[in-house]
């Protein structure tokens, strides 16, 4: 057999493998993609303003909200609350349904107060956030961990999920 016959055999079964096999594994941004995604959000709000980042975060096709070059795993989003005012959501770049709502009151799968923790951690100045969350890209309530910071008057930040 000569050498393309063999190559188009090996092309054969990855395009094969590849069409029957479920997806093993999603690929995840690390600790430091997010913390990088949310610090370009910090610049453009500084930039453009609040007013013009909350319609540019709220976008579902954002490239802060899907795949891109600020965010090339595409599994990352942005959110944002008032610092001081309740848990107003003012941006959730994966679900609009919850924009302006007051959300203060939200808990993960365990119980966990979410927001009122992301608030609290915001108000330091920044951190992480633990908690359980469903993954908008596998669907399964999964761990995850938000980086948070306070940018003016708002928290803003973004997640990643841990495989259980």
């Amino acid at each position: 057999m000569n050498t393309i016959s063999k190559l188009a055999i090996r092309l054969a079964s990855a395009a094969l493998c590849a069409t029957t096999l479920p997806a093993l594994a999603v690929e995840r941004s690390s600790a430091e993609e997010a913390i990088a995604l949310v610090e370009l959000a910090e610049i453009y709000i500084k930039k453009h303003g609040l007013e013009k980042a909350i319609i540019e975060f709220n976008r579902q096709d954002s490239p802060f909200n899907v795949r891109s070059d600020i965010n090339p795993k595409g599994d990352l989003y942005m959110f944002m609350f008032w610092a001081n005012k309740g848990g107003v959501q003012l941006v959730h770049g994966k679900n609009p349904k919850i924009q302006g709502k007051d959300v203060i009151d939200m808990r993960d799968a365990n119980g966990f107060p979410i927001i009122r923790d992301i608030i609290r951690v915001c108000n330091a100045g920044h951190g992480w956030s633990y908690y359980k969350w469903p993954n908008p890209l596998t669907r399964d309530i999964e761990a995850k961990q938000s980086w948070v910071i306070k940018v003016d008057q708002v928290c803003i930040g973004t997640g990643i999920y841990k495989p259980q």
